[in-house]
This record gives C-alpha cells, structure tokens and sequence, in this order.
C-alpha cells in the first residue's frame, strides 16, 4: 500500500548505545522534517498535567506495567499514577503526529502510532560490543568499568520498552530494522530514506547537482 508523504510519521527506536539518535537526526535532515524526541516530553506535560520532573522521574524509574492502547479513554482504565506515564508520552507522540510529517524518538512512539496507516516503524540495533563500547565513550569509561552498568542500563531499558509492547525490538514490529555496526548514521539514513521513496512512490531527496556540490 502507497504511503502518503504529507501525512507520514517516522518512528525511530533502538536499542541503548546503537546510535538511534543519529540516524534518526540525519534521517530528519534529509527528509526536511522535524525531529521530536525531547519535545514528546514536553507535550505529554501540556496535555497530562503531569510536571516535566514527574514524568522524568517515572521514566528513570523505569515503568514496566502495559498501557492498554486498545482502551477508548484513560478513565476508562482505571490505572495507576504510575501509568499514565505512558498514557502521556502516547498521547504526546499521536499529538505530533497529528500536527504533520515527523520523526519522532523512542518514547514508545512505534507502540503508540501502529495503528496508522501512514506510520513507518524504524529500529536500530548494533552488535553488543560495539553498544558497549559507545556507552564506555559516552560515560568516559573503560569497556570493563562500563560493563557492569551498561549490561543493568540495557536490562531496564528493554523492560521499560516492552512494558508498552511486548514485542518491542521484535523485527516483525516494524517496518524495517536496520544494524548500526555496520554502517555510519549517515548512511544508515541515506538507506532508510531509499526505502520509503519505494514506499512512497515518490522522490522525496533531490539528488545533488555537480554544480551544488562544487559550490
């Protein structure tokens, strides 16, 4: 089925330390389209009533009970403080969706967009190791002293994902899942933009003139 670019959203997910924000920064270059991922957080405040503080405080605390999507509203739930964490970043990512074609970072944005058609799921993996080694980089440790908290960050983070779907990170969930080990972020991107021309039917990057690139 043809998407339609003017009402596409990009979701971007990955796994920790695999370079998820890159590609995702440069996919939104290319594409001339926002890129939401601190935003998301700002949103679900507007919209939850729930204070930026608060609502960081439950994602460090890594909520793990589901958020039932299928429910019409959330009084209709009958959850828990703790979940409508999640109802606010599902909220928050709908909203800026509704407001054009984006991309949007984790924050549950692949769960909470898989029902429209003019969604296209993104995620991002990369060999262990070489998530190991960024997460050494990014901390300024070495891989060794890194282990240990990267193996315990890796651990919450895929259980707060899966708390709002169960197959999160499964290749079957998406669209496309594309390994960042084996390619730079910009080729990643240069990549995932070739696949939704196909899917689009449509040139959505104008290729470089000579004359642009000796400018």
């Amino acid at each position: 089925m043809k998407l339609d670019k003017t009402k596409m959203s990009i979701t971007v997910e990955s796994e920790l330390c695999a370079g998820g924000e890159e590609v995702a920064e440069a996919l939104a270059d290319m594409l001339k389209l926002k890129c939401h991922s601190d935003e998301i957080t700002g949103i679900a405040s507007k919209l939850s009533g729930i204070s930026r503080k608060l609502l960081r405080r439950y994602e460090a605390k890594r909520v793990r009970q589901a958020y039932d999507l299928s429910a019409e509203s959330e009084d209709a739930l009958h959850i828990p403080a703790e979940k409508y964490f999640l109802a606010a970043q599902v909220a928050a990512c709908r909203t800026l969706a509704d407001e054009g074609p984006c991309v949007l970072l984790d924050h549950h944005s692949n769960a909470a967009l898989a029902d429209r058609e003019n969604h296209v799921g993104i995620f991002i993996h990369g060999d262990r190791e070489d998530r190991l080694n960024n997460y050494a980089k990014k901390h300024l440790q070495t891989p060794y002293r890194a282990r240990r908290d990267f193996n315990r960050e890796d651990r919450e983070r895929t259980s707060c994902f899966r708390a709002l779907s169960r197959d999160w990170g499964k290749a079957s969930n998406y669209c496309l899942t594309v390994n960042s080990s084996r390619a730079s972020a910009q080729t990643l991107a240069q990549n995932i933009v070739r696949y939704l021309e196909t899917v689009t039917q449509e040139e959505l990057v104008h290729p470089i003139s000579a004359q642009e690139r000796s400018a």
